[in-house]
């Protein structure tokens, strides 16, 4: 049975090592595919202006709802501070139910930067075409606002358990602010970058 078996084996590995010379030695192209090549081309090309007009149409959004996180976000530490103040100053879990309003924008904004990143990186790029100036620079500041909206929510949940927790954000939890600012900034001058 095992004889059999290898036998088979080794003789479909040399059919198929003939097969495989053969293919090699033909070059194959587009004609080969049955897509003219002049099609093909066309169809990628309008497939590139779709997905570019749906990223360019879903980053204003992710800058409004960015702006509303950040606005939800002032409003909740400000709720914060007027319920210590009311309560002399101590410390509660419920000062995290302020913040529900602002994880929510922000779930929302996340979802949007992520969908509007699927549609510019999915995007496919002839490999003829070169990047004028302005999007040189739109994707430079995307190494800059992909990781801040990559880090700085995991850096907000951590600050939200503080909260829970009935203390101010402690350790790397402090670092939610300033690198969501650094993101939105950097994604605000990507926007820039390409209008302007």
């Amino acid at each position: 049975m095992r004889i059999t078996f290898i036998a088979l084996l080794i003789g479909s590995l040399l059919s198929f090592n003939g097969f495989a010379e053969e293919v090699s030695k033909k070059e194959l192209s587009l004609f080969d595919l049955r897509i003219p090549e002049s099609e093909y081309t066309k169809d990628m090309q309008e497939v590139r202006e779709h997905k570019l007009k749906m990223h360019h149409h879903l980053a204003g959004l992710t800058l409004g709802l960015a702006a509303a996180s950040a606005l939800t976000a002032i409003i909740a530490k400000h709720n914060v501070d007027k319920d210590r103040a009311a309560r002399g100053g101590s410390y509660a879990a419920s000062d995290a139910d302020n913040f529900n309003l602002h994880i929510m924008t922000a779930g929302l904004t996340l979802a949007s930067y992520f969908t509007t990143a699927y549609f510019s990186i999915s995007a496919p790029k002839a490999d003829t075409m070169e990047d004028t100036n302005s999007v040189t620079w739109h994707k430079r500041l995307a190494f800059v606002h992909m990781p801040a909206m990559i880090i700085g929510p995991l850096l907000g949940l951590k600050a939200y358990d503080d909260y829970k927790k009935g203390k101010n954000p402690s350790g790397v939890a402090k670092l939610h602010k300033p690198i969501m600012f650094l993101g939105v900034a950097a994604l605000a001058g990507a926007a820039i970058a390409v209008e302007f």
